[in-house]
């Protein structure tokens, strides 16, 4: 009878073993497919976006119902491309214009672009200032705009080599959103900077238009090995929804 009892305990012991216990909330979340643990689209945007791309996670997510956590990287466009190449690869990379992909140095690394929005350069000055065109700059005027390196610097460079215009007091910021600190600060005089960007800063300054300038091309690339939730995110990112809110945010079609 002792030893019958025994043999039974031990089989159920075996049993409950092999069944295990059951998972908790957490568990059965981590494991559902397709969400798996700590998913992140990471999202490297220009600085010029600053203000539109959380709208834009924000959008997407409640047009979806997408959770996937979505990590904003914003900055100049030469810097985001630097991470890129020391290995910080966003899984979506939109930068100020097509010439700062260039410098990738595995272009492959990412498929092919496709022209998301345009942007313009303008010259901002405070709301204030009588200035209502750049060649009214005086000649001690202190001018804030973008290093040579980044996209708002070269078509600044572009912008004064076209006029044969030269300025004496230059201050070269890392991007435009430190370009537009400067002038709303009162630490300049004026700053070249794009439409997006005097548009966020409302009355602070007033733009002046720029003649003879095309625009800046913002190209969109995705990883070649992104992961599914970034792919529907930059395809959504090329749709209507999204677009209406590059659009509100001063940006145009490209």
């Amino acid at each position: 009878m002792r030893s019958t009892l025994i043999a039974t305990l031990t089989a159920t012991a075996l049993l409950l073993s092999a069944c295990g216990t059951p998972s908790s909330g957490a568990d059965a979340e981590a494991s559902t497919p397709g969400k798996p643990d700590g998913a992140t689209i990471h999202f490297a945007a220009a600085a010029s976006l600053t203000d539109v791309a959380p709208e834009l996670t924000r959008a997407y997510a409640e047009e979806t119902g997408d959770t996937t956590r979505i990590d904003i990287n914003l900055g100049a466009s030469s810097k985001l491309v630097q991470q890129a190449n020391s290995g910080q690869q966003p899984d979506v990379l939109i930068t100020a214009d097509t010439q700062a992909p260039e410098a990738l140095k595995d272009p492959a690394a990412f498929e092919p672009s496709v022209a998301l929005v345009s942007n313009t350069l303008v010259l901002v000055v405070p709301s204030d200032s009588q200035i209502t065109t750049a060649d009214q700059l005086p000649d001690a005027a202190s001018v804030a705009l973008c290093a040579p390196a980044v996209p708002c610097g070269r078509a600044a460079n572009n912008y004064l080599e076209q006029q044969d215009f030269t300025l004496e007091t230059v201050s070269e910021e890392d991007n435009v959103r430190a370009v537009l600190t400067k002038v709303t600060a009162g630490q300049v005089d004026a700053g070249f900077v794009y439409a997006t960007d005097a548009a966020a800063a409302g009355n602070q300054v007033r733009a002046v238009d720029l003649a003879g300038l095309e625009p800046n091309i913002y190209p969109l690339l995705v990883a070649a090995d992104a992961p599914k939730p970034a792919q529907d995110f930059a395809r959504w990112l090329q749709g209507d929804a999204a677009g209406k809110l590059l659009l509100k945010a001063g940006f145009s079609k490209s």
